[in-house]
């Protein structure tokens, strides 16, 4: 009967791409063109104010997250990957036999990328501020010693580690070969950055060319990162608990249904053939599709809000 349901389903496909002159090209085409950003959405995002639309707004933050992360190239290719996902779990659901699960396999399935994207940009950011914490921590340092911003760079850029030490090269870099202004360097390096912490420390550093005794307040600014961390850290404890039971009870969910076939066919059947069977089956997908997405909400890392 699947097969049915999967033969129907590609013809009845077929017959509107037809009825209505759409190739799959122009579909891949269409999904290929970014959304142009307005200047007031740009605002919108930088005041704080989501863009409008569920999917704009998804959209945008996964751009953002792989702005963030330097793999912005792979904006189209999650796209379309959501896209093909999104077609193979509609078709596992037919290949099933049950039309209820249709909805949410198929975002089940497009949300796969996107999870993943999120999962690799959280650790990502969460280095990001281990190793900015080092870097601005040991400069800082050194500057307060020598009061020599470049000299105070150089002698520690062998202790700094990616992805921090790429911006710090080119910092030194702009400002020995190709500006001697060593604001706009130091502006260049904090639009490398995307952390607002950084950004502070960066601004005070500005400060200090004009007046030197701006230069004591930077360790006040570096306090920031170790405050985040302690509470990223309480923060962690406290979800580590509540994540672990709600992924093993998803695990049970999922491993009664073959444990039901041993146990007793015929209420395996009736939840795998019959109508209140599969519409409980798709309500348990649908409550662990929704209990994973808040998982994946709670678990970003904590940001500064100055």
């Amino acid at each position: 009967m699947q097969w049915v349901y999967l033969i129907c389903f590609v013809l009845i496909s077929a017959g509107l791409f037809a009825l209505f002159d759409i190739h799959l090209k122009d579909i891949l085409a269409g999904l290929s063109k970014r959304k142009r950003v307005t200047l007031r959405e740009e605002l919108d995002v930088l005041t704080g104010i989501p863009a409008k639309g569920f999917f704009n707004r998804e959209s945008y933050e996964i751009e953002q997250l792989l702005k963030a992360t330097d793999r912005e190239d792979k904006f189209e290719l999650i796209k379309k990957s959501s896209v093909l996902l999104f077609m193979a779990g509609v078709i596992l659901a037919l290949l099933v036999d049950n039309v209820y699960m249709i909805p949410v396999m198929g975002i089940g399935f497009a949300l796969v990328p996107v999870w993943y994207i999120r999962s690799t940009a959280n650790v990502y950011k969460k280095h990001l501020n281990e190793e900015l914490e080092t870097a601005i921590s040991i400069i800082t340092t050194s500057y307060l010693r020598t009061d020599d911003l470049m000299r105070s760079v150089k002698e520690n850029l062998p202790f700094i580690n990616p992805p921090v030490k790429a911006g710090f090269e080119s910092f030194v870099y702009e400002a020995e070969m190709i500006n001697a202004n060593l604001i706009s360097a130091i502006n260049t390096l904090k639009m490398k950055v995307p952390n607002r912490v950084f950004h502070e420390w960066c601004n005070t550093l500005i400060q200090c060319q004009s007046d030197r005794t701006m230069k004591n307040t930077l360790p006040t600014t570096i306090q920031k990162f170790s405050d985040i961390r302690v509470v990223q850290s309480e923060l962690d404890s406290m979800m580590d608990g509540p994540r672990r039971e709600a992924i093993t009870m998803m695990f049970l969910v999922v491993s009664n249904i073959p444990l039901l076939y041993f146990l007793n066919k015929d209420w395996f059947h009736a939840l795998m053939f019959s109508t209140p069977g599969k519409i409980a089956l798709a309500l348990c997908a649908g409550i662990i599709l929704f209990a994973i997405a808040r998982i994946m909400k709670l678990s970003k890392p904590i940001e500064y809000r100055g």
